[in-house]
């Protein structure tokens, strides 16, 4: 197979209904599922793994927005509640668009920063179980 490389330009992203790809500066699902420990039975085919829970995050870097509606505000205003995000990845291209969707509890964002620079707002929040993979 040949070499295929593409940049990352432009993403769907929904925190439910409210839509903020134009604030978001990075973004990554990570996931940080350990594996089980290995476990050893007195047989041939005695050897396995434990099951382990599902454990993702994702990780955000915004530009900072405190107006009313905007995305530091809304985080704000929701703090701790379970809501669905939508991360479209690479919707302008047909063959390439994927969509995640996944339940994540929100987490209220830090505040401030280094005077005379770009204010950000930097979270990472916690999935629900794991995200869900959509090919269009």
């Amino acid at each position: 197979m040949s070499v295929h490389s593409r940049r990352i330009k432009q993403i769907g992203f929904r925190f439910g209904a409210d839509a903020f790809e134009c604030q978001v500066q990075t973004w990554q699902i990570v996931n940080n599922t350990e594996d089980g420990d290995r476990q050893y039975a007195q047989c041939p085919e005695g050897e396995f793994r434990e099951e382990t829970d599902d454990d993702y995050a994702l990780e955000l870097t915004f530009f900072a927005d405190w107006r009313s509606g905007g995305v530091s505000d809304w985080l704000w205003d929701h703090d701790r509640q379970e809501v669905t995000v939508t991360i479209d990845h690479h919707p302008d291209i047909p063959a390439e668009h994927v969509q995640w969707t996944g339940v994540v509890t929100v987490k209220a964002p830090s505040v401030g920063g280094e005077a005379r620079t770009t204010e950000q707002t930097e979270v990472t929040l916690q999935y629900v179980g794991r995200p869900v993979k959509t090919r269009f």
